[in-house]
């Protein structure tokens, strides 16, 4: 069963950063099996040609890029959007994970959890303001977490990182509109790649009791698709400026 018609996104070019995994990933291959043209960036380019190989359709495209500088993620985003006509979207799921103690967390430790999460939205971010890089109706959604709302001990620089990509959503809402529209999407506990070694981190009882505060469980990478594809259709030509919980009730718990 399809959850969306099999031409939602036809005719449409988005961009997906942090495609070489988990939601970024899923997202790229939903949109893809909808009708979309992907241009797919990550850090890994051997993954990103695995990604590639799971698109349907054609045209579609596959770049590795380090955007952890602000000014070297929006040129480069600049410049793949130009040649290719223009964005009709961009989701931005490009991050790191950081399970460490703020007491041990160092400089270095903030910026790599920063880098592409913050400091590649701020790129997309300049680069969307420019002429020519998004069309006019166009969408952006920027993939949060639940942390960036709900402490849990360990992850106090992650959610900052979090928190700041929302703050940027907000911003952006206000400034873009009404040419481009631009959300969030928080997730909960999501069984990817990044969960896994979150799950390896953590003594038994921890684990048993995190996935206890998500009321549905432990979702799929196609559960926060799901949302996405919707944010970036026209369906939801009249959202902007929201962050949506896609996290199983653990914001309820």
């Amino acid at each position: 069963m399809t959850t969306f018609a099999p031409d939602a996104l036809t005719g449409r070019t988005l961009l997906v950063t942090g495609a070489s995994s988990g939601l970024g990933r899923a997202t790229a291959v939903l949109c893809a099996s909808l009708g979309a043209r992907v241009i797919a960036l990550g850090r890994d380019e051997g993954r990103l040609d695995e990604t590639l190989a799971l698109l349907t359709g054609e045209r579609h495209l596959a770049r590795a890029a380090d955007l952890a500088d602000a000014d070297a993620a929006a040129e480069a985003i600049s410049t793949l959007a130009t040649e290719a006509g223009g964005l009709d979207g961009a989701v931005h799921a490009a991050g790191a994970e950081l399970i460490l103690p703020i007491r041990l967390t160092k400089a270095r430790n903030v910026a790599a959890v920063m880098g592409a999460a913050v400091n590649g939205g701020l790129g997309l971010a300049r680069a969307a303001g420019k002429s020519g890089v998004m069309k006019d109706g166009a969408s952006i959604v920027f993939l949060s977490s639940a942390a960036a709302r709900r402490g849990q001990a360990g992850m106090a620089a992650y959610s900052a990182a979090k928190a700041a990509v929302e703050g940027l959503t907000l911003g952006l809402a206000a400034e873009l509109a009404p040419r481009i529209r631009v959300n969030a999407v928080a997730a909960g506990g999501v069984e990817t790649e990044m969960h896994s070694r979150l799950s390896r981190s953590l003594p038994g009882p921890a684990l048993a009791a995190y996935e206890a505060a998500h009321p549905l469980g432990f979702g799929r990478a196609e559960d926060v698709a799901n949302a996405v594809a919707f944010l970036l259709s026209d369906a939801a030509r009249w959202v902007t400026g929201a962050v949506w919980a896609v996290d199983g009730g653990y914001a309820a718990t």
